[in-house]
């Protein structure tokens, strides 16, 4: 049985708190590196031209949204990164790019990125010291770089964020990646559980309370030192005390410094306008969508006051022990987080 086929009839939406109108620019999956755990696997020679990416940015901007983020692949190694960056600058207010931090490294490629309009560069740190990071990415003298770029970020007043991708190659090293990230000194960090998408559908399954307890700890250690912390498709029993961090679909809809939810695939109709209203009921539908066919939940959990706010786990994970807690059902996605980023 799957709960989430009825998981979401009694969710209350939400049309007070902001959502976020900040999108996704897909660059292609060209990229120069090839991690471990990489959705692209395959397509990391394919390069997407620039009219293709002219195209996307155009559908973004007559929807509205205000901020891009740049995501490949690795969009800094495009051949037309500039060009991209251009055309961005006069449509948006804010650019941000997700980053393997190589091309970052070099400090004239980067004040000159931020002469064309970059304001903003989501790393992805992976690993917990040089060898493990350049394992996870397989590229030697990955670790090295992504430090030498965000010391660069810092001095040039380029905002940090980090991302962790968490899965069973890297957890228990999180006990020393506290201290990594209070050097690192990032505005959020994102901890992702490892998600079975496209190329990860057959990657080794996680435990989820050994990498959950694994997050916690970090966050107990750098709560204090960075401002917005997330931690994303896990459930939300795995979670407790620690809820607020938690960020499945619905809560991704609010998620300002992440992707809009209902843009996401560009098919959207952009040649009329929508109310906020309109925008949020479109969020909510794409949200239970993706709820639907990608996750599940077990009957055990229908006990669960988490039941509605939850997604659960990914169709692939195989073995999965809820762990229910009683009380309430809470139907507010945003019960935890409201407010989250009004400090």
């Amino acid at each position: 049985m799957n709960c989430n086929k009825f998981s979401t009839c009694r969710l209350e939406k939400d049309y007070e708190t902001p959502r976020c109108n900040r999108a996704k620019l897909d660059t292609g999956t060209f990229c120069n590196y090839d991690c471990e755990f990489c959705y692209y696997q395959g397509d990391l020679d394919k390069v997407t031209s620039f009219d293709v990416i002219k195209d996307r940015i155009d559908i973004l901007h007559k929807y509205g949204i205000t901020e891009v983020d740049l995501s490949g692949g690795e969009s800094s190694v495009h051949k037309q990164w500039f060009d991209i960056l251009d055309y961005c600058n006069e449509r948006f207010d804010h650019i941000s790019t997700l980053s393997n931090g190589w091309a970052f490294a070099r400090e004239d490629f980067l004040v000159k990125s931020k002469e064309h309009g970059l304001k903003e560069i989501l790393f992805s740190v992976h690993g917990y010291d040089e060898g493990s990071h350049d394992d996870i990415v397989r590229r030697r003298g990955g670790w090295k770089k992504i430090l030498k770029a965000i010391e660069l970020a810092h001095k040039h007043d380029i905002i940090v964020r980090i991302n962790c991708t968490v899965y069973q190659r890297n957890y228990e090293g999180l006990l020393k990646y506290h201290d990594i990230i209070k050097d690192l000194k990032p505005l959020e960090v994102n901890f992702l559980t490892l998600n079975y998408w496209t190329n990860n559908r057959h990657a080794d399954p996680i435990d989820y309370v050994k990498v959950t307890d694994s997050i916690k700890v970090c966050i107990d250690n750098i709560k204090d030192h960075v401002k917005y912390i997330n931690v994303r498709y896990t459930p939300y029993c795995y979670m407790k005390g620690y809820e607020k961090y938690v960020c499945d679909q619905f809560q991704h809809i609010y998620d300002k410094y992440d992707w809009n939810v209902e843009i996401y695939s560009l098919d959207i109709d952009v040649s009329r306008q929508y109310s906020e209203h309109e925008k949020i009921d479109m969020a909510y539908d794409t949200a239970t969508i993706r709820r639907m066919k990608d996750y599940k939940k077990p009957s055990e959990c229908l006990s669960c006051k988490y039941l509605y706010i939850c997604d659960g786990v990914e169709n692939e994970v195989k073995q999965f022990i809820p762990l229910p807690v009683e009380g309430k059902k809470i139907t507010n996605v945003n019960y935890y987080r409201k407010g989250f980023y009004d400090c």
